[in-house]
């Protein structure tokens, strides 16, 4: 049996919708440079919506999560035609990461079993940063996908090293025994093979499977802020490796990486070689100018007028400078890392062009995994963390206080949430107007 081909993006959205063709246009130029179109189209996404919409979640996410589903059709069309068979398979979020899983058709048929994971690890558990997983049963293949947000700021590594330790005791896949996919009125079981059992609660690394962990993990070139000059050695596009604003050097510096080697943080996971520039931070300069280069460079007047063209040619896109934020020191915040037992054939590694919506770049990680089960000498028998047995508990809390905090910003920091709360107020005073003038009378 061939090869399961993966196409996996990371992406901080930065609380803003994206632009759909810009978006769409970026992942075509990573889908056209595979030999072979992949089997899933993975989305983790970070800071995907306001914090309000994010805690309340269900409808009011769905202008977010439609416009990347939207993104990936039309960067799937452009690349195979007629031949695009991609069909939605899962979305989820935890507060305000989700993740997104498409698939080729026939593919998403030999879907036998799905299970779900999401937990916080922002203050009380809340979901402001966090992981949200899926692991999908493909015949004798399971894989697992998590899309997490760590603690943000150079100083923060402790606390990144940290959440890595809450999301593996605390992120648990349980059973989904409907079609995710499907609407409430049409709600069809899966295919009739349950997950495999045990009698402990299944965590990241059990059962057995091949794993994918991307996100905006935030580890930085530096454990200090910057100082106001150090942005003029900051690395820039036509630096060649030998000068010393090469982003290669700054890379010697990573944190993550650093962390790893010291096995301080996401161990069992490995990452392919980084052979791109930092994704953190670009100045909203840098995201004007990507919109306005967008703009000068339409292959079409009509973004309708050709199914088959990609609405924006961002190969004509030159970057003659990066634009940094100055108070930001430039790091790969943005990463992809896989099982380091089960190592991933991988095809490219690479990061996306600046976006006009976000201060990151996306990152994609194209691979491919054999479809087999696991071999014994690939299996995690001792994971470094165990799962806590309180998780539950802590995430029903958890749960409640996003929901009181959701509430509270809808109302006070969204248009549609302040006019319902002017509504209420009116609504209330009049009542209590003509209470008491039915009193008086």
């Amino acid at each position: 049996m061939a090869d399961l081909n993966c196409h996996i993006t990371t992406f901080n959205a930065g609380r803003t919708p994206i632009d759909i063709n810009y978006f769409a246009s970026s992942l075509y130029t990573s889908l056209k440079q595979s030999t072979l179109p992949p089997d899933l189209i993975v989305l983790a996404l970070q800071e995907l919506a306001p914090i309000g919409y994010s805690f309340l979640g269900g409808s009011l996410l769905t202008p977010y999560f439609s416009r990347f589903a939207e993104a990936v059709y039309k960067a799937a069309a452009w690349r195979l035609g007629k031949d695009a068979d991609y069909e939605h398979v899962l979305t989820r979020n935890a507060g305000m990461t989700g993740i997104m899983v498409f698939a080729r058709r026939e593919l998403k048929q030999r879907i036998q079993w799905i299970e779900e994971a999401g937990t916080g690890v922002g203050l009380w558990d809340m979901g402001n940063k966090g992981a949200v997983g899926v692991r999908l049963g493909l015949d004798k293949t399971p894989v697992t996908f998590v899309a997490a947000h760590l603690a943000p700021i150079e100083a923060g590594c402790e606390r990144r090293n940290e959440d890595w330790r809450r999301i593996c005791e605390n992120l648990v896949f349980e059973p989904i025994n409907e079609n995710p996919t499907s609407t409430d009125s049409e709600r069809q079981p899966l295919l009739s093979n349950n997950p495999p059992q045990s009698s402990a609660p299944h965590d990241l690394f059990t059962p057995p499977s091949y794993i994918f962990f991307a996100g905006d993990l935030n580890y930085r070139t530096s454990d200090t802020q910057p100082d106001p000059a150090d942005f003029t050695s900051w690395p820039q596009p036509m630096a060649s490796p030998s000068d010393p604003t090469h982003w290669s050097k700054l890379l010697a510096s990573d944190q993550l990486t650093r962390e790893i080697n010291s096995g301080k943080t996401l161990h069992h996971l490995a990452e392919a070689q980084i052979t791109f520039p930092p994704t953190y931070k670009y100045s909203s300069r840098a995201q004007k100018l990507a919109g306005e280069a967008a703009e000068t460079h339409k292959s079409k007047a009509s973004n309708d007028s050709d199914d088959e063209t990609p609405a924006i040619d961002l190969t004509q896109i030159q970057e003659q400078v990066w634009l940094w934020a100055k108070h930001r020191i430039p790091s790969w915040c943005d990463r992809i890392l896989y099982l380091n037992t089960a190592p991933s054939t991988i095809h490219s590694y690479t990061a996306l062009p600046i976006q006009p919506t976000s201060d990151h770049r996306p990152v994609v990680l194209s691979c491919s995994i054999p479809q087999r089960p696991l071999h014994e000498s690939q299996v995690i028998q001792y994971p470094r963390y165990e799962l806590d047995d309180g998780w539950k508990e802590r995430r029903i809390l958890a749960r409640r206080l996003e929901v009181a905090i959701g509430v509270g910003a809808y109302l006070g920091f969204t248009g549609q949430g302040q006019i319902l709360l002017g509504g209420t107020v009116v609504g209330i005073v009049v009542g209590y107007l003509v209470l008491q003038y039915l009193v008086g009378g």
